[in-house]
């Protein structure tokens, strides 16, 4: 078999392993979920970072992403499930690669109409929005903007027929919602790709992508508040032969365990679960198969009511 070949068998095995649901699991996570007993807190506050093609190794040692791993909770074992890109974002935001297996733009088959976290969101009475950097107007639906630092394929949501595309915002808008109090329950945040270090043959390199993260993410984090997370995690690594698509994903924030690692294996899947776990929605597409997150988090130690009656969770 040429090396082509057998890298994408691999793939599909990846795909299989991630995608299957196991009966048994499945039941049982099932009923932990309907029962509350999960160990994923609820969280008033998610927002996920995407940064783009680099391996664990590659970013790991970068001083701010060193940083976050010293002082929130990373997995050893994170994989992206496939290349390239536009099929991974499909994956952490709508729970399938809904048959698109390429970063043609617009994306075969969309618009799509089936579940996804925005419109999730929305049936849940939660809010949600995606802030793209050099995005050049709200709902936008162009394929590259601004000589390609923006690019549609990063950004899923636009894909779908079923969510309210007012929601999807110019970088820029996160600060102002910032300063207005008015941070949505769930924030997707893509830099674009300079900043995300996708573009490393124009400079934009591993360092570029750190630094941006050093000069954002603080603001992120402060935003989230005591029950809230910041999510950094990569759509695939660099395309080595030999890295088995390993990426690196970090959870930062008061509710996770400082400078824990955890070996459990991980993929797109298995991070939308946690996220509606935390949010309260039921899991759905290949994310009900996923086994819960369960190591991470830090002891409650109390709890108390906001204004609005909401239990809020304090930890340790």
């Amino acid at each position: 078999m040429h090396r082509r070949g057998k890298q994408r068998a691999i793939a599909a095995l990846r795909l299989a392993f991630f995608g299957t649901t196991i009966a048994a699991a499945s039941s049982t996570l099932g009923t932990s979920f309907a029962l509350g007993q999960g160990a994923v807190p609820r969280l008033d506050h998610i927002i996920v970072v995407v940064m783009e093609n680099k391996t664990y190794d590659q970013v790991r040692v970068q001083p701010y992403t060193a940083s976050l791993i010293a002082s929130g909770a990373s997995f050893s074992n994170s994989y992206a499930l496939t290349h390239p890109s536009q099929p991974n974002y499909f994956a952490i935001w709508g729970g399938g690669t809904y048959g698109v297996t390429n970063d043609v733009c617009p994306a075969p088959g969309s618009p799509f109409s089936g579940e996804n976290l925005g419109h999730a969101c929305e049936g849940a009475g939660l809010t949600w929005r995606a802030y793209s950097e050099n995005l050049p107007a709200v709902g936008s639906t162009v394929c590259t903007w601004d000589n390609s630092l923006y690019t549609r394929k990063h950004d899923p949501w636009t894909y779908f027929s079923n969510l309210d595309h007012t929601n999807e915002r110019p970088y820029t808008d996160l600060a102002a919602d910032i300063a207005a109090n008015a941070l949505p329950n769930l924030a997707f945040v893509i830099p674009n790709n300079c900043n995300n270090s996708h573009d490393t043959f124009s400079g934009c390199t591993v360092v570029v992508g750190d630094n941006w993260l050093a000069q954002n993410v603080p603001a992120m984090l402060q935003a989230v508040g005591n029950n809230g997370i910041v999510v950094l995690t990569w759509d695939e690594d660099d395309s080595s032969p030999l890295n088995n698509n390993h990426i690196l994903t970090v959870f930062a924030g008061p509710p996770v365990l400082p400078g824990y690692v955890s070996t459990q294996i991980l993929s797109h899947y298995t991070v939308l679960r946690m996220i509606c776990e935390a949010l309260g929605i039921e899991p759905f597409g290949f994310a009900a198969g996923q086994f819960s997150i369960t190591d991470v988090w830090r002891d409650v130690t109390s709890a108390r009511r906001d204004s609005w009656g909401r239990l809020k969770l304090l930890y340790r």
